[in-house]
């Protein structure tokens, strides 16, 4: 028995498989767990992660433009917000987890695809396309919540990520519209980006 006892502390160790099994174990279920079904509990963990590599991809995108060759503070500015609430979001998220009683469960948080930009309009280019993404997968999130009769995450979906996903895709394509339009010549394209830092942003 002991020699049993010792094989099945072993297999739970850290990053292992044995590890993430746990969580179905009756004993370790939240008592307030209610209609969470697994695949939702699994889709937020998920959610939870791009959120937080979203909010580091944009940490890195501020601090790109603060540097001293580049020198934009406005677009800094921007991406840093962006960053800061790309993280709140994903503590909301986390919150919810454990408002439902679900178990959270923290992934590995990517570097950056990129770290260097061709600049501003390249900067909001990626960030549009970035939002987007998150945009599809908070829909999909939303879909399945749906499919397994859970209206209370489809209307915290809604209230806290979609109007706000949306809002912030129809900002940078207005910044986009903007940028191209001024950033066209090649002789005056830095300094409409400029420009556009200093009295847009």
């Amino acid at each position: 028995m002991q020699a049993t006892s010792k094989q099945n502390k072993a297999s739970n160790g850290p990053g292992e498989v044995g590890g993430s099994v746990s969580i179905k174990d009756p004993e370790m279920q939240s008592v307030v767990k209610q209609n969470l079904h697994s695949e939702t509990e699994g889709d937020l963990n998920k959610l939870i992660n791009l959120k937080l590599n979203a909010s580091y991809a944009y940490l890195s995108l501020g601090m790109y433009f603060d540097r001293d060759d580049v020198a934009l503070p406005k677009f800094s500015t921007f991406f840093l917000e962006l960053s800061v609430k790309e993280r709140e979001q994903a503590e909301k998220l986390l919150e919810y987890q454990n408002m439902r009683g679900g178990r959270i469960l923290l992934q590995t948080i990517a570097k950056p695809s990129r770290e260097d930009w061709r600049g501003g309009l390249d900067a909001m280019s990626f960030s549009l396309d970035y939002q987007k993404s998150l945009n599809t997968c908070i829909l999909e999130v939303h879909r399945r919540a749906g499919v397994h009769a859970d209206p209370h995450l489809c209307d915290f979906l809604e209230q806290h990520f979609l109007n706000d996903s949306h809002d912030t895709i129809k900002k940078l394509g207005d910044y986009i519209g903007s940028l191209t339009r001024i950033t066209a010549s090649e002789t005056h394209g830095p300094m409409g980006e400029y420009l556009f830092d200093k009295h847009t942003l």
